[in-house]
């Protein structure tokens, strides 16, 4: 594993961190929001959308969207929910409903258990996905013989709580996720368990010389369900931008997903 140097080198780190509510129903639909259970059985009209069946917003989910955005010290404030358009297996009626220009909470703020204080740009409510399991090529689209979709969390609440880049180092994103995670159970908004995906993390990375202001390019890092997961795979990323740009190459702005097996 690349090991990060930070004695010429500095991470600058945001993270995103997707929070599945502890409602009974969906956002928009009646279908159960439970998990672990048979594949496709929590799925009725509105999840699969199918012609004629009209969204009906869930009120547990925006109470619990609100206590969490007060939790956080943000404003919340009147919100909007649009449509985001893509076609995509695990999205079954092709488009997303999300917050976009509007979102509940705005400008909030966390204190790590040392005293530092990371601002919160945005939690706003939206749709979760569908699950695809694939088949063949270790389990990676590309390389995989075929696809099966889950469409059971498809539609289920999702907080989407997005940090601003204040963070510094692996150790600093875990203190955050665990303090962050900790709200979230103490107000009875999530269960917060990683390994069920109740609570998932994107990074955003990018890396800079001791004593610049400028940020460097981002890369995004996906599929981080521990926090044990989240400091290796930053101090990764942050390694490899460093060994780029020490080449004399540029780094790009990318999607990257860490395989924990791999490390």
């Amino acid at each position: 594993m690349k090991e990060f140097d930070d004695s010429e080198w500095e991470m600058v780190i945001g993270l995103e961190v997707h929070t599945e509510l502890a409602t009974k129903t969906k956002l928009f639909s009646a279908a159960p929001n439970e998990f672990g259970g048979e594949p496709n059985t929590n799925i009725d009209p509105v999840t699969l959308g199918l012609p004629g069946a009209l969204p009906v917003l869930n009120e547990q989910a925006v109470e619990l969207a609100i206590r969490v955005g007060l939790a956080l010290n943000c404003t919340v404030q009147r919100s909007v929910f649009a449509r985001k358009n893509y076609f995509y297996p695990d999205q079954a009626k092709n488009y997303q409903i999300s917050q976009f220009d509007l979102p509940i909470n705005i400008d909030g703020w966390i204190e790590l258990p040392d005293g530092k204080r990371v601002g919160i740009e945005r939690a706003h409510l939206e749709e979760d996905t569908g699950k695809s399991t694939h088949i063949g090529g270790g389990g990676r689209i590309h390389e995989a013989d075929y696809s099966l979709v889950d469409y059971n969390r498809c539609g289920v609440p999702l907080l989407e709580i997005v940090g601003r880049p204040d963070l510094a180092n692996g150790e600093e994103a875990r203190a955050y996720v665990a303090e962050l995670r900790a709200i979230l159970v103490a107000v009875g908004a999530s269960d917060g368990k990683m390994e069920e995906g109740s609570l998932r993390v994107d990074c955003n990375v990018s890396v800079r010389r001791r004593g610049e202001t400028e940020l460097g390019t981002r890369c995004e890092i996906k599929n981080i369900n521990s926090l044990r997961s989240l400091v290796r795979a930053m101090n990764y990323e942050a390694a490899r931008q460093v060994e780029v740009i020490t080449s004399g190459d540029r780094v790009e702005q990318q999607t990257r997903h860490w395989d924990e097996s791999q490390g």
